[in-house]
């Protein structure tokens, strides 16, 4: 009896030595880590591109309903604002008292007015009352990171002359 139980091998296993099945099972779990890590870095690289032009879209988590109609992607551009716009979307946090730094509030509120202008059924309001928890700390990413390029590269623009 003692001898039959050292004698059984898994199914599939047959003629292989452990350390091959080993070194396959390494080899797969290679592969499909490299093959995520190459899907991750597109979609980066695709995110990058749309941050650094002020445009894409914004993949919610938690659609938005707007009447029948579910909202499942925001598409932005912080380009198409005017002034005015920017400045009211600034204004909506009175506290804020640094210029140089962008409080969640503001830069929800710049996301949704970029949102607004790609989305007819939705104005920055509605954005900004029934965008998700976790759509929002995402569109408050982009809002920083769009102000804070804007801000560096505007600096670049000015001259003495």
């Amino acid at each position: 009896m003692e001898e039959n139980k050292n004698n059984i091998k898994p199914e599939g296993t047959e003629g292989e030595k452990p350390e091959n099945s080993k070194k396959l099972d390494q080899k797969e779990a290679i592969e499909a880590l490299q093959k995520e890590l190459n899907e991750r870095r597109e979609k980066s690289r695709i995110a990058n591109e749309a941050i650094s032009q002020g445009k894409g879209i914004l993949n919610l988590e938690t659609p938005i309903k707007e009447g029948k109609e579910e909202i499942s992607q925001l598409p932005f551009d912080f380009t198409k604002m005017t002034g005015l716009e920017y400045i009211a979307a600034m204004d909506s946090d009175t506290t804020n008292i640094q210029i140089y730094r962008i409080t969640y509030r503001q830069a929800l509120s710049l996301f949704a007015t970029a949102a607004a202008k790609e989305v007819a059924s939705l104005d920055n309001k509605d954005i900004i009352e029934r965008i998700g928890v976790t759509d929002a700390i995402e569109a408050v990413q982009l809002a920083t990171i769009f102000f804070t390029a804007s801000t560096r590269a505007g600096r670049l623009r000015i001259s003495k002359k």
